[in-house]
């Protein structure tokens, strides 16, 4: 409050009125995803330590480039090695994943379409996937958010103050190969892979301060964690799904 009352003297009563509004839209989006999407608690019965769990899942780190993440740049610090690829055993398996696409083809996701940039993207918001969308909150609960907190404990507490919200399921394929470069509008982002990569050729997540060919490896599974902020977009497809 300090700080927004000296940013108010600096900037002027409509910066602070802003600032106030951006606050109030944030509660109601948080408490909009808790309607649709997993939400701890501080008295969740599961573990919120990674650590504590039996997983044979290691994780490389990469850098996010030169420049911070636009969120919590200095509890970030250097150096920013902040993407992090799961190696070793996925956090699920193949069996589960191809389990999960019928799910979601049964209900339709394979034929809508929307735009990403200049490319046309296969797929759908998990909001129009209620099936699917069941899944997605098992994984939260039991995997994701205590991950996220193991992974990114400069900002995050404890798994009750994570949000989900913008969680699509995306179908690429040589008339729908790629994404344009983009950054995600959540404080931290993730990738799932939900096909085997010998299913398909090319594909796969680059990072523009990497290069566009430079993609990083993950097959059915894996996943890749980082601040939303750092520049990234999906590799073209050549042929398969």
């Amino acid at each position: 409050e300090k700080k927004l009352n000296e940013l108010e003297l600096k900037y002027g009563s409509e910066f602070k009125d802003a600032i106030e509004l951006n606050k109030a839209e944030h509660v109601n989006d948080c408490a909009d995803s808790c309607n649709f999407f997993y939400c701890a608690n501080d008295t969740s019965t599961f573990s919120s330590s990674w650590a504590a769990t039996e997983q044979n899942t290691t994780f490389a780190s990469y850098s996010f480039g030169g420049v911070p993440p636009e969120d919590f740049a200095e509890q970030f610090g250097f150096p920013l090695d902040l993407i992090k690829v799961t190696q070793g055993e996925p956090l699920f398996s193949a069996d589960e994943a191809a389990k999960v696409i019928k799910i979601a083809e049964e209900e339709g996701v394979d034929k809508n379409e929307y735009e990403s940039g200049k490319y046309k993207l296969g797929g759908d918001w998990l909001l129009n996937l209620p099936k699917t969308r069941t899944w997605f909150n098992d994984q939260l609960k039991n995997t994701m958010f205590p991950l996220l907190s193991h992974l990114f404990p400069e900002i995050i507490s404890s798994p009750s103050v994570l949000r989900a919200h913008s969680v699509s399921l995306l179908k690429y394929n040589s008339s729908h190969p790629r994404t344009d470069v983009h950054i995600d509008n959540g404080i931290l982002a993730m990738t799932l892979a939900m096909t085997p990569s010998n299913d398909y050729v090319g594909g796969g997540t680059f990072f523009e301060h990497m290069g566009v060919e430079n993609v990083l490896p993950m097959d059915v599974g894996h996943g890749t964690f980082r601040p939303g902020s750092v520049r990234h977009g999906g590799h073209r497809v050549r042929s398969g799904t």
